[in-house]
């Protein structure tokens, strides 16, 4: 297929060499010309946005937020010929999608729900869970794309509800993560050897691939590139906690843990940034 993608950043740059290495034309954007840079000669390097969809099957957006995911519909769904597929890997309001949906459906395009997860902390190879959302017939037609990238993939339901569950995903395991940097400080502190409770913690089950993740940021936190990724991803624990707050008032099941570490997240992981 002719595969657009947008957004190569810690999560998209994976998942767009994967796209380079795979037998799909390939053509890729991000905002900052320096993210493009690894795709020369792998891939067609659009220098803007409307460049990615125009003659693309399918077109792959994993930018941070909402307002992003806005800025790239609008320039893209205008040029997309018609049956093209738009994929959002961004986390946003399953309303959001919904309202994405009605916009390209008066266009002829479909648009997914197309959550991804990491499953493997590594980009080599395929490794993210993908929950897709929307019509099915049309998840599958995309189905060879996400192999490129996923070690898994699942269909939830109707446009949105994939959104919704990595909602429910992210709010679980930004709890373990703000948890697990507790317990460590707090086990360190007190002379417990860490490499001895990671030990037990990887054993019995407790330490998370994302929890293992954070901890192991906090012993580079002494490099200006970690710090720089320490600050962006407070912001997006803050967004991901926020939209699982909005998600739960509008369905009648509120989430006060939720409430409370999100308003946890930067201070902590701040903190991290400074030790």
């Amino acid at each position: 297929m002719k595969v657009g993608f947008i957004g190569l950043g810690s999560m998209g740059y994976g998942q767009a060499m994967l796209l380079a290495r795979s037998a799909h034309a390939l053509t890729v954007y991000d905002v900052a010309a320096k993210a493009m840079t690894p795709f020369e000669g792998k891939a067609t390097l659009a220098k803007t946005l409307p460049e990615v969809g125009r003659d693309a099957d399918v077109v792959g957006v994993c930018v941070r937020d909402e307002s992003q995911v806005t800025e790239c519909a609008d320039a893209l769904i205008p040029v997309m010929r018609a049956d093209a597929v738009l994929l959002i890997h961004s986390t946003i309001p399953p309303a959001a999608m919904i309202a994405l949906g009605r916009r390209a459906a008066a266009r002829q395009l479909h648009v997914l729900d197309a959550s991804v997860t990491r499953t493997v902390i590594a980009q080599d190879a395929p490794f993210v869970y993908c929950m897709t959302g929307g019509d099915e017939a049309i998840a599958k037609r995309v189905q060879p794309v996400l192999d490129a990238y996923s070690t898994d993939t699942i269909h939830v339901g109707p446009l949105g509800s994939a959104m919704a569950m990595k909602i429910a995903n992210n709010l679980v395991s930004w709890s373990e993560i703000m948890v697990g940097l507790e317990a460590f400080r707090m086990a360190e502190a007190a002379g417990v050897p860490t490499d001895k409770l990671l030990t037990v913690m990887k054993k019995n089950g407790c330490l998370t691939p994302p929890m293992g993740g954070f901890i192991g940021l906090r012993a580079r936190a002494h490099d200006p590139a970690v710090r720089e990724l320490i600050a962006s991803q407070a912001g997006i624990g803050e967004k991901d906690l926020h939209l699982a707050e909005v998600l739960g008032a509008n369905a009648g099941a509120p989430t006060p843990i939720g409430s409370y570490i999100r308003g946890l997240v930067r201070g902590t992981l701040e903190d991290m940034g400074k030790s």
